[in-house]
């Protein structure tokens, strides 16, 4: 987004914080582990059980070349053009309980140098679009929405 902000009409982040994947990542052998873990980062536990009957080894090594692929120095670097992202209008959703994305000072500060609107999602965690897909959807739209006008 920051290289090539004309190939986009608008953004939206919920993670605008970079994070090093967590050994602790729900992928091990024990499926009542993983659902318990998820459940704690504050996934519904119906939604817990149906993802983690799809997580295998596999999966978790996808997941875990994803975030090293998002490693030092790219970050930093993509960090230092964060401004440019205000050539498109962007959204930074805040999701108060999401413990795992750093905290919502650093979360504000990125929104505002990228010059995102910031929505505040009260009472939802890391998986705020499984916990409240009503209100999430709501954000979103609206979001878009405004930018018709």
């Amino acid at each position: 987004m920051t290289a090539r902000p004309d190939l986009v009409r608008s953004w939206v982040s919920d993670v605008p914080e970079n994070t090093e994947p967590d050994p602790a990542v729900p992928l091990g052998p024990d499926l009542a582990m993983r659902v318990a873990m998820l459940v704690t980062f504050g996934m519904s536990e119906p939604v817990a059980m149906r993802v983690t009957a799809g997580q295998d080894e596999a999966m978790g090594r996808a997941a875990h070349a994803l975030y090293r692929s998002a490693a030092q120095p790219v970050m930093a670097e993509l960090g230092r053009n964060l401004e440019r992202a205000a050539q498109r209008p962007g959204l930074a959703l805040l999701a108060t309980e999401d413990l795992l994305v750093g905290t919502d000072e650093q979360r504000c500060r990125t929104a505002r140098l990228a010059g995102a609107r910031t929505a505040t999602l009260d009472g939802l965690g890391h998986w705020w679009m499984a916990q409240d897909p009503g209100r999430g959807a709501q954000v979103l739209t609206d979001f878009w929405d405004s930018l018709e006008r």
